[in-house]
Formats: C-alpha cells, structure tokens, sequence
C-alpha cells in the first residue's frame, strides 16, 4: 500500500463512521500488513513510543483539577463576577457569558467542558431575557474556544510535547491571542445586542458587591497563576504544577467551600481517566500514522509543495491556516497537532514563523473545528443543549467563526500578538 492508498483508506474509514483514533489504527495496521517488509511488529512500538513523554502525564491532572473546580460550584461564582463586571452593557447577560468563559478557560482548558458547564447556565437565562436559543447557543460555544487557548491548556501542552518547544512558553504566547478573540466576542455581542435591542442587566454594583464577588471569584483565579507562576518561576515542572493544581482544587472545594464530598473526588477521578484514556488513543493512534507518513516522505513532498511561496509571509500564512482550518473539520485537534504539526512545522520555520507562533496558530485553528461540521463536538453539545438545529446554530456562529479566522492570520502576520510577552519574561 502505498500513501495514496493509505490516504483513502483512512478516509473511507472516517466517512463510515469509525471513530478517528480507530481508523488511524486500523489503517496503519493494514499498511503494515500489505507493506513488503514484515513492519507490523512496530506497531504497537510506535504507539507507546507516541505515549512515552513525561509532559503528557500533565494531562489528566489538568483535566481533574477542572473537573473538580467545576464540581466545586466554582462556576456559578464566576458568572456572578462577570455578572458584576459587564452585566450592565447592552446584551449584558450574553456579555456575561462570554467573560465567564475567559475566567473558566483557566480553569477546565476544554472547550467541551466550558459548554456542558455553563451552557446548561447561560442558555435557559437567556432565553428567558428575549434572547433566541440559537444565539445564546452560539454565544456559549464561540466563547467556550477560549478553553483550549487561554492557559492552562491540555491542547498546549500536547503541542509542547509534539514539538519539542516550552509549555510556559506555550501558555504565555496564547494569553494575549486568546483575550483578543474574547474582546472580539464581545464586540460582535455587543453589536447584535445593539441591532436586536437585547436587553441590560439592571444589577445593582456597590464596592461591596464586588470586594464579595472577587474573593469568590479569585479561588477559580488563583489556580491557573499557581500553575503558570509555578513553571516559569521554576518551582515545578508542568506535570508538577498539573498537580499542584488538583490538590488546590480539592483544598479549595472540601475545606474552603465546602461543596466538594469524598464521592465527587472519587467520581471526577473516573471521569478523568476516562477523558485521558481517549485522548491517549487517539495519540497512540496518531504517532503511528506519523512514522509511516515519515517513511513514505512526507515532510520533503510538503516542503517542496510550500517552496514556492515561502518568501510571501501573506500567502504563506494564509495557505497555512486554510490548510489548518480545513483539517479542524473532519479531524480532532490533538490528531491535527500530533500528524501535521512536525510536518507543516519545519516548513513554517524556515520561511520565518517562530514555533510558539505557529503553535498559537494551529490551536485556534484546530478550535475552530470544534464548531464546524462533521467533527464538531461543541457544536453538537451546544445543539443538544438549545435543542436547535445545527444550520441554525451555525448562521450565529459564523461571525464568532469569521473574527476567530481574521485574529489567527494576524498572529502570523504579527508575530509580537503572541511572542512580546514571551519576549518580556525572557522565554523566547
């Protein structure tokens, strides 16, 4: 079998309806098996070599701490805050939502995690305040892309760990691109509030009120900088400080809050490892994919592709995020980063992109997938949630989509949106 026919294997698969870590499975191992060397026996070799880096294991502590914030009630602090901050704009409770999920980024770094958990909040509220369903779905599920970009990060860190580059780094580079889109967010908000007379919210903002609200808020605030401080202070590595986080996460729910029982604990540990079993799947799945598209030359056949226009920063970036665009549409974005990251990444160096640049770039791209049909797991969960059809969904998604396209080809056009900050902590 021979690229080509790898390539339409896998699609095959893909369209029937296997799911994406199986179908890279499966046909790697159908590959192996009609290749003229007796390759198969590297299969499973590839796979936990795909598994074996020590940043990975980061990964299910960062999703416990999350879920176990979120079980915390932590979330409903939070829109009370946001509440306080921006309620009082026009379309004030969708405004609301969108700070919400900036202050949750820090905490789940899922994009599905921020829609379960405050979609089942914002949607009926909403409604009930004259919004439609399809829009206040569309609100949560543009706003719950800022999980995956907003440190801390399970994406980031699996593209640190794919290549090779800082997971400090990382999280310092996404900070500025991802309060961008956000500010963006609300300014379309703010917009169709304005077009569609959506109401404010008359709440009420004394110096109390808010002192109250920022002491409930800053539990769910001081976990991401514990995380981030520990790292580039050095005082942990980004598996350490992973944990660090799970346990302030139960200090915080079992002894401050108090919301937080024993049998929640014991139920976010199965949820966790549930989540990590899947992700690692499809790495496993991914990293054998990987080394056959590495012996079949696929990294040169790129370069060659990209070569002509690598002096023109503008058509390369542009091609390089459509490339990118189009993957998040049928592909998850740990598959896209893990398969397409060390290919396309030598490439977009040589022509000038800095690899936390290109990082920052991939993972909005990868986001905007979670939006996008087939794949599209927020968006499925958000029509779930609104019981509102997909294509309805999807007309108030698109100017969330069309503004989180226009700020990923500024960060490859201006590469100081997502390395000035880098830069200024010495990272780069």
């Amino acid at each position: 079998m021979d690229i080509i026919g790898f390539i339409i294997v896998f699609m095959v698969s893909l369209v029937i309806g296997l799911p994406v870590a199986f179908a890279m499975l499966t046909t790697s191992a159908l590959y192996f098996l009609l290749s003229d060397a007796p390759l198969i026996v590297m299969l499973p070799n590839r796979m936990f070599g795909g598994l074996d880096s020590f940043i990975l294991v980061a990964i299910p502590f960062f999703l416990m701490a999350g879920e176990l914030m979120n079980k915390s009630g932590i979330s409903d602090r939070l829109v009370t805050f946001s509440n306080l901050i921006v309620g009082r704009m026009r379309g004030g409770l969708a405004q609301v939502n969108v700070l919400s999920s900036v202050l949750f980024a820090g905490i789940t770094g899922i994009a599905l995690g921020d829609v379960v958990a405050l979609g089942k909040i914002f949607v009926p509220a909403m409604e009930k305040q004259g919004y439609s369903r399809a829009f206040a779905g569309a609100v949560t599920g543009a706003s719950s892309l800022l999980g995956p970009i907003i440190p801390p990060s399970t994406i980031a860190v699996l593209y640190a760990a794919t290549m090779g580059v800082s997971v400090g780094g990382i999280f310092i580079a996404a900070i500025i691109p991802g309060l961008i889109i956000a500010g963006s967010d609300m300014l379309i908000v703010y917009i169709i509030a304005r077009k569609r007379k959506f109401p404010t919210l008359d709440t009420p903002v004394t110096p109390k009120a808010l002192a109250i609200g920022f002491r409930d808020a800053s539990m769910a605030i001081i976990m991401p900088l514990i995380i981030i401080v520990g790292i580039l202070g050095g005082m942990f590595t980004p598996t350490e400080a992973a944990a660090a986080a799970v346990l302030y996460s139960i200090v915080v729910g079992m002894l401050i809050l108090r919301t937080l029982k024993s049998g929640d604990v014991l139920a976010t540990f199965k949820v966790s490892a549930i989540d990590t079993a899947r992700l690692l799947v499809i790495i496993a799945g991914a990293s054998a994919v990987g080394w056959i598209f590495a012996m079949e030359n696929v990294p040169e056949f790129v370069d060659e592709l990209f070569s002509p226009i690598k002096g023109n920063m503008l058509v390369l970036v542009l091609c390089v995020n459509l490339f990118f665009l189009f993957l998040g549409t049928w592909l998850d974005p740990a598959t896209s980063i893990i398969l397409f990251g060390p290919i396309i990444g030598p490439m977009a160096f040589d022509a000038g992109l800095h690899p936390l640049q290109f990082g920052i770039m991939m993972i909005i791209n990868s986001n905007i997938g979670y939006v996008t049909p087939p794949v599209g797991n927020v968006l499925f969960a958000i029509s779930n949630i609104c019981r509102v059809g997909i294509w309805e969904l999807g007309r108030e998604l698109l100017p969330f989509i069309l503004i989180n396209m226009i700020v990923v080809i500024l960060v490859g056009l201006l590469p100081e949106l997502s390395l000035w900050l880098p830069r200024l902590l010495g990272l780069v």
